[in-house]
């Protein structure tokens, strides 16, 4: 009898294993979906949050969520930059040094931690530290054109403009981005400092390197007829203003004024009446015409000139040209039965192109009052304009 009982003990004691493990890990599971489950609705309840805009809310949930580990890592640096944008920079750095502290990272998302705690840093302020961290990215190979981006906005908040040069020739290297237009503005901003310090020649280096950069760097030819106007080259300065109005009209109320002082200085009067009628064939902007109107005035008389600026303002009213049209009627020069109705004309057509009411919410302006904004869609915030043009 005792053999037998236990034969039976010895029979039933592998079922009796069988089923307490069949158990634990039924339970296990329930327990991990269950939990699996809690996590996927606390990470939907945050984002959900984010999307309504209610980041204070969304913030306590992800706090709420488990550890940082490989699998949530992604959700606490979303938190962090979350931190960092809302102002909270500190916090934003904790968050960001803690994720790069736990073992077991992938090594992509520990250099994409490396590069928020480097934001973190900048935004702070603290520009050494967040240049030693992009510089140990960028040896070690890891995201080098994110980490020379942000290297290169150090070093233009610093005014390092050689440094800031050597991140633009890599990153075009490394990314295949067109940077020689802001090289060539380092390099004018380095022929400034040379000028500062009385060293011409050194700015003359840079300017001849930023129009290698960018052949039709403006600011290198500004710089440039200045050099040559302090060392009485007003020829060469002149030539220098006639080109970066060819390449971009929109610079020609800067030239202006040197422009024609260099063309008197060197008896090239002529040549640069003749330039000012080409340009104002194809740039109607109000500094030119007026500039023009006082040649006219010179040449041909007071009646002539207002005559050219009535035409002129007639299809591009301006405040300027109205002010000057004002002087020349003062002065006899317009039609005494007909300037009055021109005034009134170019006044019209001036307000008919201002708006009357702005949105002291968003900014948004129009022609009519509405009590609810058009753009922000918030309720009695539009006023009639207050100012020169308004009431």
């Amino acid at each position: 009898m005792t053999e037998l009982l236990l034969l039976l003990l010895l029979l039933l004691l592998p079922v009796a294993v069988y089923l307490g493990w069949w158990f634990a890990r039924t339970l296990g599971r329930r327990s991990s979906k269950k939990s699996q489950q809690l996590f996927s609705n606390q990470y939907f309840q945050g984002l959900n949050y984010l999307l309504n805009e209610q980041p204070d809310k969304a913030i306590q949930v992800f706090l709420e969520l488990a550890e940082v580990n490989k699998d949530t890592v992604e959700t606490h640096m979303a938190l962090g930059s979350l931190f960092r944008r809302r102002g909270e920079v500190d916090r934003a750095i904790r968050f960001h040094q803690n994720i790069i502290a736990k073992p077991g990272l992938e090594p992509e998302q520990r250099t994409q931690a490396l590069l928020e705690l480097g934001e973190d840093y900048m935004r702070a302020g603290l520009l050494d530290r967040a240049e030693r961290l992009f510089s140990e990215l960028i040896e070690t190979g890891a995201h080098t054109p994110s980490a020379l981006r942000s290297l290169l906005d150090i070093y233009q908040q610093e005014k390092d403009w050689k440094k800031a040069l050597e991140q633009a020739q890599q990153l075009e290297q490394v990314s295949g981005e067109h940077m020689g237009d802001v090289m060539a503005q380092f390099c004018c901003e380095m022929a400034t400092d040379c000028l500062a310090a009385k060293d011409r020649e050194g700015a003359r280096r840079q300017l001849r390197r930023a129009r290698r950069h960018d052949p039709a760097c403006i600011r290198a030819r500004f710089v440039l007829a200045d050099i040559c106007s302090q060392e009485d080259d007003f020829l060469r300065a002149m030539d220098l203003y006639e080109e970066i109005a060819d390449l971009d009209a929109d610079y020609i109320p800067e030239i202006l004024d040197d422009y024609l002082e260099v063309a008197e200085r060197t008896g090239q009067a002529s040549r640069s009446r003749q330039k000012l009628d080409e340009w104002a064939e194809n740039y109607k902007g109000i500094s030119l015409i007026l500039k023009v109107s006082e040649f006219i005035a010179e040449e041909q008389g007071g009646a002539a000139a207002g005559r050219f600026l009535v035409e002129a303002l007639a299809s591009k009213p301006s405040v300027r040209g109205l002010d000057h049209l004002i002087d020349l009627k003062a002065e006899g020069y317009l039609d005494a039965e007909s300037s009055d109705d021109i005034l009134k004309a170019v006044t019209a057509r001036l307000m008919s192109r201002q708006p009357e009411y702005r949105c002291h919410h968003c900014g948004f302006s129009g022609q009519t009052h509405h009590w609810q904004c058009p753009s922000c869609r918030k309720w009695g915030t539009t006023r009639k304009i207050h100012g020169v043009l308004g009431e």
